[in-house]
């Protein structure tokens, strides 16, 4: 009688531990990117000196489809949100080189090339094929406030590789009226899903999200179901797919938001990034003129 009464309660504490054991880990998303190109803007630093600006016929051939990856680590309460590289814009800086006697030749093209929430990417290509890419000195980071519902964007400012200015901004999540879920189902990385679709500004999302993972979170605010984490989200700008759950111990200090960060609004926060940037590449801009000089 014992060993039934036993072998029942363990089966009722069964399900809790395993709910237990998967409030920590990490997910792992590939993250597909479709950059705007038509509102790539170029500026050519010819012999001397010389600049001018660069229109859509003198684009390089550059891909439109860029693939990364984002990684959500998270503990109970807390998450953080970080990009391949860093997060960071990236300025494009190209080279090409033209028969000798033409009235471009040895030109240095530096490209801005916008993606999804405003982001820019960089290639460069040259005679030797392509080159390196330019990052500014900044990083951006998301943080998530699990039990306050809320993305914590944060700023970092380099010199030299040393940290000098932090910023973050709060934005709680979004609960659009119009989200709409249905009884469609299928299994990404382990886990059954179940499909959703929503329109946020002029961009429509497909959604799968599973509520066997016992966290409210998407790599997009807004693209969020009442409960559950948002495994895929497909638009004609961008997606995103779950390649990897793991769980794991994550303490809260590892995901949490940096102490030194101060805090601003959305609008500090987005003129700060364009500060940065601008300064940025008008320098670039001087040490390419001074190079072609």
């Amino acid at each position: 009688m014992k060993t039934i009464i036993t072998a029942i309660l363990l089966l009722a504490v069964l399900p809790e531990v395993r709910a237990q054991q998967k409030t920590s880990g990490i997910i792992e998303y590939e993250v597909t990117s479709r950059m705007d190109l038509t509102m790539a803007r170029t500026v050519m630093i010819g012999p001397g000196g010389q600049v001018t600006q660069g229109s859509g016929a003198d684009m390089p051939d550059l891909p439109d489809l860029i693939t990364s990856k984002q990684t959500l680590t998270f503990s109970s309460t807390k998450g953080k949100l970080e990009s391949e590289g860093g997060g960071g814009p990236q300025i494009l800086s190209f080279t090409s080189s033209m028969p000798a006697g033409a009235a471009v030749a040895g030109r240095t093209q530096a490209i801005d090339v916008a993606g999804p929430g405003g982001s820019t990417r960089a290639f460069s290509t040259g005679p030797g094929g392509p080159g390196l890419s330019l990052r500014p000195p900044l990083s951006n980071t998301t943080y998530i406030d699990l039990a306050n519902k809320k993305y914590l964007t944060v700023t970092t400012e380099k010199k030299d590789s040393v940290t000098s200015n932090s910023w973050y901004a709060e934005e709680d999540y979004k609960n659009p009226a119009d989200i709409k879920t249905s009884n469609k189902t299928k299994t990404i990385a382990g886990f059954k899903c179940q499909r959703g679709t929503v329109k946020l500004g002029e961009e429509n999302f497909v959604f799968w999200y599973t509520t066997e993972i016992p966290l409210l979170f998407s790599p997009v605010n807004g693209v969020l179901p009442a409960e559950g984490v948002v495994l895929s989200i497909e638009s004609s700008k961008r997606s995103y797919v779950a390649k990897k759950v793991e769980f794991k111990p994550i303490e809260d200090t590892e995901v949490s938001l940096p102490a030194n960060a101060q805090k601003v609004t959305e609008e500090e926060l987005k003129a700060k990034r364009r500060q940065i940037l601008e300064k940025f590449h008008n320098d670039r801009l001087e040490k390419l003129q001074l190079n072609n000089n």
